[in-house]
């Protein structure tokens, strides 16, 4: 979910909402066509917990090395990881895990009460999902969030939900920020488009109103947000009736990440997104803060080689290194 950038996009979006006679033939053929996840993961797996059957994409399941956990915000899916996960899976494919997760409501998970997106239980859902995956986990661990995901991520690493994470990071995720904008997101949410007339035209809504700059990630992203209704595509997530969980996900984060027990990045589109705890804790060295100003709030999508290229050069930095002992 964007907050700031978004919300002020709301007031002067390009495109007006979409119904199902606003596209003719010869205007369907211009849309991008959507993008196949398999070019961009090794499979998909289906994990059954908290009576949710979700879906969980992965490059790398059988390596013995590091695992990069991401989680995508509000509204969003797996697949806005997709670009980022690719690269960073082809530094060492032969090493690397990434997994990508379809958060309860969104994607391709399916399951009861879809409606109660509160932060407890989607701490549960990845603690759970992670602990299904890798049991007795002794790998390192890097647990990437962005928005919501964020804040589930956050969570997840300081209770030590998930064992030997070695990082965590937040991308474009700032409780000072989010906090503000609360009040204002249901009028972004109400200005977007109710419906498309097609896959295509959705794809494109998500370019002209630079929700996504990335042509390519939002081809492979986009199909995923929405679901064929009465013959109109339509949101497959439905965030307002989740509003009332909203200041719970971001409320007390800036504390909770700067206290998670492992190194930390902070990845941010611009400086004013910094809160003032956040401010102090950067001064004192407590995280790493890198900027990408050139993207929108989407970070992986509109920039995924930068992204993945912090992501796994931040690994690198911390990594434990296994020293033999020496025989005397």
């Amino acid at each position: 979910m964007d907050f700031r950038q978004n919300i002020f996009r709301a007031r002067n979006l390009k495109l007006p909402p979409l119904e199902p006679s606003t596209t003719t033939n010869t205007e369907s053929n211009k849309l991008p066509s959507p993008l196949l996840w398999n070019n961009y993961f090794e499979e998909k797996r289906r994990v059954d917990y908290n009576d949710t059957h979700f879906n969980v994409y992965v490059s790398g399941f059988g390596n013995e090395g590091p695992i990069f956990v991401l989680l995508h915000g509000a509204g969003h899916s797996g697949l806005t990881f997709g670009l980022s996960a690719k690269q960073i899976h082809a530094v060492d494919p032969h090493n690397f895990t990434v997994v990508a997760v379809d958060a309860r409501a969104h994607g391709d998970t399916i399951g009861e009460n879809e409606e109660n997106l509160c932060l407890e239980r989607m701490v549960d859902d990845l603690a759970g999902l992670f602990n299904n995956l890798f049991p007795d986990n002794k790998r390192d661990v890097v647990v990437v969030g962005h928005s919501m995901g964020g804040a589930v991520a956050a969570h997840v690493v300081k209770e030590r939900r998930i064992k030997n994470v070695l990082g965590l990071v937040l991308i474009d995720i700032v409780e000072g920020s989010a906090m503000d904008s609360l009040s204002a997101i249901p009028t972004f949410i109400n200005a977007r488009p109710r419906s498309f007339a097609s896959i295509g035209s959705a794809i494109q809504w998500h370019i002209d109103s630079e929700a996504v700059q990335n042509l390519e990630s939002a081809r492979l992203s986009v199909p995923s947000l929405v679901t064929l209704k009465d013959n109109v595509w339509t949101w497959r997530t439905q965030l307002l009736p989740t509003e009332k969980f909203w200041r719970g996900w971001y409320e007390g984060l800036s504390q909770t990440f700067v206290k998670a027990p492992t190194a930390k990045l902070l990845i941010l589109a611009g400086t004013d997104r910094l809160d003032k705890e956040l401010l102090i804790a950067q001064m004192q060295g407590k995280f790493q803060l890198e900027l990408l100003p050139a993207a929108g709030h989407t970070i992986q999508e509109d920039l995924p080689q930068k992204v993945a290229d912090l992501i796994v050069s931040f690994w690198k930095r911390n990594q434990r290194l296994n020293i033999p002992a020496l025989r005397l």
